[in-house]
């Protein structure tokens, strides 16, 4: 009895060890298949991306034809960075909004030169300039009331684009533009210079790997050097601003039908969590850079190479015909027939 307790306490931790190695995110893609698998297809879990544990089949084409499609994956550090702030500004005159906004632009542009960071690296973006309107309510005698839009004040947006090369100096951005009442950043773009560069390089690693499989296949018998080839390629990037995926884990008590009768239940807001998830490996056949620390620019490159291969002629059966002759002592020649 207490080696089987032993046994099950065992087991007990090693489950909660996987799941903790596993993370909140996977345990709730693990539950969206497992709700799939429970109930009907719906349009919901057609979106969600499903888990594969198995190959891809492999393809066979017809007429002597053979396909080989090969995938890389480069993984490439930005080498510079653009992040966009929003500053929005409401005041009752144009001059008002105008002198306050860019008193708060004036003091995050100062930071900003305090920082390092050269006025060529930095672009203003003047977005809108809008009235605001308020309705004015008036009733007369023997009328309805009366809704009238009349001014009530403006707004104004600009937006700031900042250029820099180092990741860790966003948070000391972020903390200047907060000083200054600035808490929207739109967004951060990811920049890499010579992506030629990178797509010549996946295009060489595969067509390496090409010749070393065309090599596996000669020494297999099968030889498709004097095929006739031709080939397609297409080359793509996902930059880290599509990648961020959100996600919702809790716990939560389960109330029995008792408890639930006659009482009123209130839900405390569910934090949502938002990271960075890499496009995966598991689709490609050459992968550079594999080891992903920070978001990185992921450039992607198919090759397709499609043999035909001559076609397979039918043996020839040779039929040999036999035929006697016979020389006679005076130099006279016979053709026997022999059945």
């Amino acid at each position: 009895m207490k080696k089987h307790l032993l046994l099950f306490v065992l087991l007990t931790i090693a489950a909660q060890t996987f799941a903790q190695v596993m993370g909140n995110y996977g345990v709730q893609k693990q539950q969206e298949v497992q709700q799939q698998q429970n109930y009907p297809r719906n349009n919901y879990f057609q979106n969600q991306p499903q888990f594969r544990s198995v190959a891809r089949p492999a393809n066979i084409l017809d007429n002597n034809q053979l396909e080989i499609s090969i995938n890389a994956l480069s993984n490439q550090k930005a080498e510079s960075y653009v992040a966009i702030f929003a500053m929005l500004q409401v005041g009752k005159t144009a001059d008002e909004t105008n002198t306050l906004l860019n008193a708060r632009l004036d003091g995050f542009l100062s930071e900003l030169k305090n920082l390092g960071i050269p006025a060529n690296d930095i672009y203003v973006d003047m977005v809108n300039f809008l009235p605001k309107y308020e309705y004015d309510v008036s009733k007369k005698l023997f009328s309805k009331k009366t809704y009238t839009e009349i001014p009530k004040g403006f707004e104004l947006q600009k937006n700031i684009h900042i250029r820099y090369t180092t990741p860790a100096l966003l948070d000391r951005i972020v903390t200047a533009a907060a000083r200054q009442e600035i808490y929207d950043i739109v967004k951060v773009d990811y920049f890499v210079k010579d992506s030629d560069k990178v797509y010549s390089q996946l295009r060489d690693a595969a067509f390496e790997y090409l010749a070393t499989i065309k090599s596996q296949y000669r020494k297999a018998g099968i030889g498709i050097d004097s095929a006739y080839v031709i080939t397609g390629e297409n080359a793509w990037v996902t930059y880290p601003i599509n990648q961020y995926e959100s996600y919702q884990v809790f716990s939560t008590q389960r109330l029995d039908n008792d408890e639930k009768n006659n009482a009123v239940i209130n839900s405390a807001d569910k934090p949502v969590s938002r990271f960075y998830n890499a496009v995966p490996a598991n689709d490609y056949d050459i992968v550079i850079n594999p080891e992903i620390l920070e978001p990185a620019v992921q450039f992607s490159y198919n090759l397709i190479v499609r043999f035909t291969l001559p076609e397979r002629k039918p043996s020839v059966r040779t039929e040999v015909k036999k035929e006697f002759i016979l020389v006679t002592p005076t130099g006279e020649v016979k053709s026997l027939k022999i059945e």
